[in-house]
């Protein structure tokens, strides 16, 4: 089965980019914890320059689905969510976020 990457694209607000690197290292460590590779890039040029790109790759739809659902039910996942949504003045916007599954090629 091909695998799926998540990829979610952040714009730091200004003077905030440690801040929000801050909230990737929490978040990195639960989803890794949960069955993810978590990987962090930042965009040089073209597209959407200077934005952070945080992605978590799965090895398929079924490892998806069960991160998803054991994410759903981590308590320190969710506090962290909670912490970020009553955040009136977050680190960073979400820009795009999308699901990505791996195309068999030759």
């Amino acid at each position: 089965m091909p695998a799926v990457l998540v990829v979610n694209v952040w714009r730091a607000r200004p003077g905030r980019f440690q801040d929000f690197l801050a909230v990737c290292a929490k978040a990195r460590k639960i989803h890794h914890r949960l069955g993810a590779k978590v990987r962090v890039f930042n965009a040089q040029f073209g597209g959407q320059p200077f934005t952070t790109l945080y992605t978590t790759e799965h090895a398929d739809n079924n490892a998806f689905g069960a991160f998803g659902a054991k994410l759903d039910a981590d308590p320190e996942w969710l506090a962290l969510l909670n912490e970020w949504l009553g955040n009136r003045e977050p680190p960073a916007d979400l820009i795009d976020s999308r699901v990505n599954v791996e195309v068999p090629v030759g």
